[in-house]
Parts: structure tokens; C-alpha cells; sequence
């Protein structure tokens, strides 16, 4: 399978982290960038549009941080005509009323912790299909 793309992970959990690295890359993604808080992640994103190389394929985002808010990211990513060309997954433990909030951000995909490693590698496929 050829390799390509560019995945941000934000995910706080490490073993959430290395299965979602994992998975990103068996379904052929060449590159994973994990951030563990979505501050870091802003910064990230924030460097890329000010100076490259270039902003990631794809964003895979938990939405639960403890003190810290994925939905803080998802504003960030959702008030951005740059970053809303980016496809974003919510990949989260939490349920049907994060579900619908996500639909107010137009997020595409909301894939839920419990659906499985399956469930996460067809999302992450979708984001490859869609770069072709």
C-alpha cells in the first residue's frame, strides 16, 4: 500500500494515541503527528499556517481533555476558512449529545471510541480516498 498524507492526532491517553497511530498507518497514512492537549495542537496548526511545510491531511480529535475542551480546537478549527478545508473526526468516548454539538461545527464524521478499531480505520480511509 502506498504511504501518503498527514495525520494530526490529539489525543491525551497514550495507548489512545499509539492505536490511533497505528491505525492511521495501516490504513495508509506516511506521516502521524500526535499532540496530547489541544492547546499544543493549536500551536501546531497556528506554525503550519504561518510557515509550513504544509497543514496536516487529516485531524483526528478526542474531544475529552480533562481540563482542556477538544471543542476548543474544534471552534479554532471551525472559525478558519484554511483549516475548514481539512477533513476532522471526532473520535471520542463521549456520546450523543457531543454527537449532535459536532454536527453544529459541520464536523463530517464522528466515530465513537467503542465502535472499535474498524470503525476508526473507515473513517481514516475516507480521508485518504478524499485527497485522490
Amino acid at each position: 500500500m502506498k504511504q501518503s498524507g498527514l495525520l494530526l492526532v490529539v489525543e491525551n491517553e497514550a495507548k489512545d494515541l499509539k492505536n490511533a497511530a497505528d491505525s492511521a498507518r495501516a490504513v495508509g497514512f506516511a506521516e502521524v503527528e500526535g499532540k496530547t492537549s489541544p492547546y499544543a495542537a493549536r500551536v501546531f496548526l497556528e506554525d503550519r499556517l504561518a510557515n509550513g511545510p504544509k497543514l496536516p491531511d487529516g485531524i483526528l480529535l478526542d474531544l475529552d481533555f480533562g481540563i482542556e475542551s477538544g471543542y476548543e480546537l474544534l471552534r479554532f478549527w471551525h472559525s478558519n476558512p484554511s483549516l475548514r478545508t481539512i477533513p476532522l473526526i471526532v473520535w471520542s468516548i463521549l456520546g450523543e449529545e457531543q454527537k449532535q454539538m459536532c454536527g453544529l461545527f459541520k464536523v463530517k464524521k464522528f466515530v465513537g471510541k467503542w465502535e472499535g478499531n474498524e470503525a476508526l480505520q473507515d473513517a481514516l480511509k475516507e480521508i485518504l480516498e478524499s485527497q485522490n
